[in-house]
């Protein structure tokens, strides 16, 4: 057996062309607000993309680039900034921050209405961050039907790994979320989703057999980026995520989609339906 590849690069490409055409054909103005702190260059490169697939759709773009000795309350003035501008409808504050800053009191500041990561703790959107609906929709491309499955969600952050499973549950997936070195449970999924940030962490052994991988760690080897899961595993899974062109493209893609979302959600108002004509 060799695992299905789910291509996100092709998936990604056919949502960006879809977003493009509707916001030409309606006249849409999307704006998204962009802070990047510091340069780490993983975090340089995620915002160089995002802008520029932003940009390549007709989305407009505010973007601020702020040094790594930037201050909290340096940060919180652009957000606030970005807060008040009509034209901006969503914000993203590119993660992880440097050391000194607390991203839970950067976050707390972005309009929960502009929240285009989904990240704040009032989000009022509606909208799933990109990087939960982007290798969901990959894990619907599979065909298969998710509905009782068991889902093991691996990752060393525990907010994301519970959000991930909040979102699995809603498609009426059985999920759980553990830490790395919990073998006995991993092995058990029929769904893995694998976001460690350890390059080929994920062996061949450690998969049920037939199980769906999805690959969300990324780490460089010998300057090429490679993911959590060994290659090898695709003698075992039945459907793996490549990295790279799996979940990433389809994250920025997401990130695209919600920010043409809350530019509805602020701009197009519902009409209201017409009463019933009053009879004489």
């Amino acid at each position: 057996m060799s695992a299905i590849l789910l291509d996100g690069k092709t998936e990604a490409a056919r949502i960006r062309a879809e977003l493009k055409d509707e916001i030409a054909k309606q006249g849409l103005k999307p704006g998204l607000g962009v802070i990047l702190v510091g340069h780490d260059p993983a975090s340089v490169l995620y915002v160089n993309l995002k802008e520029k697939a932003a940009r390549e759709i007709g989305i407009s773009v505010s973007r601020f680039d702020l040094p790594d000795t930037a201050s909290e309350s340096e940060v919180v003035v652009h957000i606030r900034r970005l807060n008040a501008d009509a034209a901006v409808n969503g914000i993203l504050v590119q993660l992880p921050l440097p050391e000194h800053l607390n991203p839970n009191v950067v976050i707390a500041e972005i309009d929960p209405a502009k929240d285009v990561d989904g990240f704040h703790p009032k989000n009022s959107t509606g909208l799933l961050s990109p990087g939960i609906n982007g290798p969901l929709e990959l894990l619907k491309k599979t065909g298969v039907e998710l509905a009782g499955k068991h889902a093991v969600v691996v990752g060393n952050s525990a907010v994301f790994t519970q959000s991930f499973c909040d979102a699995l549950r809603a498609q009426h997936v059985r999920a759980e979320p553990t830490y790395p070195d919990n073998f006995e449970l991993i092995a058990q999924a029929d769904i893995l989703v694998v976001a460690v940030g350890r390059a080929g962490y994920l062996k061949p052994a450690m998969i049920k057999p037939g199980a769906i991988v999805i690959d969300i760690g990324t780490s460089k080897v010998d300057g090429k980026t490679v993911g959590d899961v060994s290659p090898e595993a695709s003698a075992v899974a039945a459907f793996m995520t490549p990295v790279p062109g799996g979940v990433g493209p389809m994250t920025v893609a997401m990130l695209l989609k919600n920010t043409v979302e809350l530019y509805k959600q602020q701009n197009i108002e519902t009409k209201p339906p017409q009463a019933s004509p009053t009879e004489a």
